[in-house]
């Protein structure tokens, strides 16, 4: 554990956060009865509300340590946060467990989530989530399960998923969220959808339009942008859903826990142009042999998607991490909004590194819980770190 003072200026770190819109308010308009909010450029500043972000150093949790090495952490995929500030980080596969405890202050706990096929163990771990009463919520996609554990990893129960369901989450209303995919052979194409389910698993609601991703051995052309699902197409906070996709641009919905859409959240931005290391990466594995003939196929738009990630913190600010470059080497741009969808700032941070959710390397995630910033980043030795920030909102 380090634990280290100094102080950071985020928002006011880059030059776009400044008062420089014409308007107080982003245009709002209606889709039916759905409200859309237009966010500009630029962010808009309202007086009497807090909207500037300073954030100091808390905490690091090394995982290169000698010490975290012998519990064998995996290469660790994500985590979340309970509410006493207990950290629980998650590997995709493992030979022992899966989950390892860190307590607030960063100290090591124990480990649970035993790998394996049979009753109360996890085949293969895709989604981790703390919900009311600090209970663990866990996708097991190896054994298509959804298994409810206390904050001990004492299994509570465990719920059957159909094996079209890749991950899903419990909500407070008792109902699923899950991601479904069906692949349609006569399209060429797999078919990827947020779905709102009861407990037998009947379909509720679809959240959203679907994304669809090419067959590569049946697609006449593949969009090399889009041989990967989109990471982070969701979030869960203040009894809201919020759901986003790529392939429609800058555009979060927002959701009620019943599957009614409330809000979508629009922002103009500026695209950016498909990088050279990724065109290389996504090349480079159409080189294997298992792809032969499919290189040819290829092609690239003339720019990335606007959204690379989003989330929400414990008090519904959604943060939208775009492909723009921050100010440090490694750092994205995140876009801030208030509860009610009105762009607030900028600030960036290198939480990139996850080889698991694209080919050429995407976010990990970021939580924001009981005013603390936390995420994952790797470093340059390989390993990687989970960094704490402690919060401060003023107008």
């Amino acid at each position: 554990m380090k634990v280290k003072g100094f102080f950071v200026l985020l928002f006011g770190g880059l030059s776009v956060f400044s008062c420089r819109s014409q308007q107080d308010r982003p245009q709002r308009t209606y889709e039916g009865r759905v409200e859309v909010i237009h966010n500009g450029f630029e962010p808009y500043r309202i007086k009497g509300e807090a909207s500037h972000l300073t954030l100091e150093k808390y905490l690091t949790i090394d995982f290169e340590r000698p010490d975290l090495a012998i519990t064998g952490i995996p290469r660790i995929a994500s985590f979340d946060v309970d509410s006493q500030g207990n950290i629980y980080v998650w590997g995709n596969r493992s030979s022992g467990n899966f989950i390892f405890k860190f307590d607030a202050a960063g100290s090591f706990d124990r480990s649970f989530g035993r790998s394996g096929q049979g009753p109360r163990e996890i085949g293969a771990l895709s989604y981790l989530r703390i919900i009311e009463r600090d209970e663990i919520v866990v996708s097991d996609y190896g054994r298509n399960n959804l298994i409810l554990m206390t904050a001990a990893g004492n299994v509570i129960k465990e719920i059957r998923l159909s094996s079209q369901m890749d991950t899903a989450t419990l909500l407070a209303n008792g109902k699923l969220l899950t991601w479904k995919s069906t692949y349609h052979p006569e399209e060429a194409i797999e078919e990827l959808e947020v779905v709102l389910c009861d407990t037998e698993l009947k379909e509720l609601a679809v959240l959203g339009p679907s994304e669809k991703l090419p067959n590569w051995g049946r697609a006449k052309k593949i969009n090399g942008l889009e041989t990967m699902p989109t990471w982070g197409q969701g979030s869960i906070a203040k009894g809201r859903i919020y759901v986003g996709n790529k392939q429609c641009g800058y555009e979060i919905s927002v959701y009620d826990l019943e599957g009614k859409l409330l809000r979508k959240i629009r922002k103009a931005h500026r695209p950016v142009a498909v990088p050279a290391d990724i065109r290389k990466k996504v090349l480079a594995v159409f080189d294997l042999p298992i792809h032969k003939g499919q290189k040819s196929k290829l092609h690239f738009p003339a720019s990335l998607p606007p959204i690379q990630y989003f989330f929400v913190d414990d008090q519904g600010r959604l943060f939208v991490m775009t492909f723009e470059k921050g100010e440090n080497p490694g750092y994205y741009v995140y876009d801030a909004f208030y509860p009610d969808g009105v762009f607030i700032g900028r600030t960036s941070l290198d939480n990139t590194g996850n080889e698991s959710s694209e080919i050429w390397g995407g976010p990990f995630e970021v939580r924001a819980k009981n005013g603390l910033l936390y995420f994952i980043r790797a470093k340059n030795s390989g390993y990687q770190e989970l960094v704490v920030y402690q919060m401060a909102w003023t107008e």
